[in-house]
This record gives structure tokens, sequence and C-alpha cells, in this order.
């Protein structure tokens, strides 16, 4: 019944998705914030100003979808959470995904949310067809285990890369396409590339991704 419900909303005008987020599903979502023709099935909702959700997603089984101002998501993603693994249980997790202020996650990606995606402000998943794993197999214990990813403020992954769950990409740093991170990453102002992504070169303070949303560089 919850997820037919969510189609049926999909598709509703804007004005009946704020009064039905608003008086139902108790969602916070800001006068000037858009959501497109998706499937959400979320327990927790809030978007800033500016923020905004395409058309073709579907993201279920998520415990929060927070978007800060400007935030927004393309088209055509998968994000999947776990509310409740139906034969293990997952403890110390949280099944969420987090947007800072004009973070981006692009079109065409899969996001395996059983645990926290936090993409900082200004931050990028771009390009298309990335993947984002937050959870895994220990084969030595034979069991699931999950984990966090992060990518710290203005840090952008391009197309075809994955991420493997407790991973983390720092802050005004860039994953090549086609990349595997495998681990937590150090180092601001790196190019990360390869399989495992490894620091390629420095980049320029000066590059201006970096300064997005900031006053013009001197």
């Amino acid at each position: 019944m919850r997820l037919a419900f969510a189609y049926v909303f999909a598709f509703l005008p804007m004005p009946w998705k704020r009064l039905i987020a608003r008086w139902v599903y108790r969602w916070e979502i800001h006068p000037t914030a858009y959501i497109g023709p998706s499937v959400l099935t979320v327990r927790r909702l809030s978007m800033g100003p500016g923020a905004s959700i395409g058309g073709r997603n579907v993201i279920t089984n998520v415990n929060e979808l927070r978007m800060g101002e400007g935030a927004t998501i393309g088209s055509g993603n998968m994000v999947k959470g776990w509310w409740d693994h139906p034969t293990q249980t997952l403890p110390d997790r949280d099944p969420s995904l987090v947007l800072g202020d004009y973070a981006q996650i692009a079109s065409y990606h899969y996001i395996d949310c059983v645990d926290t995606l936090e993409l900082g402000s200004h931050a990028a998943i771009a390009g298309f067809r990335s993947t984002v794993l937050t959870h895994s197999i220990d084969l030595m214990r034979d069991k699931y285990v999950a984990g966090p990813v992060v990518l710290g403020e203005y840090a952008v992954v391009m197309s075809g890369c994955m991420l493997l769950a407790g991973t983390r990409v720092p802050a005004r740093s860039i994953v090549a396409a086609g990349s595997v991170v495998d681990t937590k990453l150090n180092g601001e102002l790196t190019l990360y590339r390869g399989n495992p992504a490894e620091a390629v070169r420095e980049l320029p303070e000066r590059l201006g991704f970096f300064h997005r949303g900031r006053l013009p560089i001197p």
C-alpha cells in the first residue's frame, strides 16, 4: 500500500504534493523546492530553498532524505535503503541520504543507502552510471556489514565510478571517471584515479569548481 501510494504521489501536481507532504507525511518542503515525477518511500524529508528532485527517480526505504539550499537530484537515479533486512540485523547504521547546500547528484546513478550517503556543500556525484555501496558481505564472517560513504565539501566524483562502504572522498578533490574508491582517501586538492583509486597529482586551489557560489577568484 505504501509503495502504491508513492506511485500516485509521484504524478500529482506540485501544489497537491505540498499539501500531502505537509499534512500526511509531515515532510518539510520549502515553498521554492520542487519534486518531479519520482517515487519516494521516505520516512523524513526536508528540502531547503530551491532544492529539487527531478523525474524518474526511485528513492525507497530511506529513513531521511535531507537536502540543503539549492541541492539537486537529477533524473533516473535508483536509491535503495533497508529499513529492516529480511534475514540479518545490521545495527549502528542509518539508511539516509544527506545533501548539503548546492550539493548535486546528477542522473542515472545507483545508490545503495543501507547506511548513510552524505555529500558536503557543493559536492557532486557528476556524470552518470556511478555506483555507491554502503554495505557489503564480510566473507570471513559470512555476514553483511555496513558503513557510510562521505564526500567532503566541493568534492566531485565523475562518471562510472564505484564507491565502496566506509569510504570518504576529501573536500576539494576529484575522483576521475571509472575509478574505484575502496578506502578513506586522504588529502584535499588532489586528483584520484584508478582501481583502486590513488592520488595522481595535486590540483590548483584556483580551480573554478572549488569556488562555486563564492566571490570571484581575484
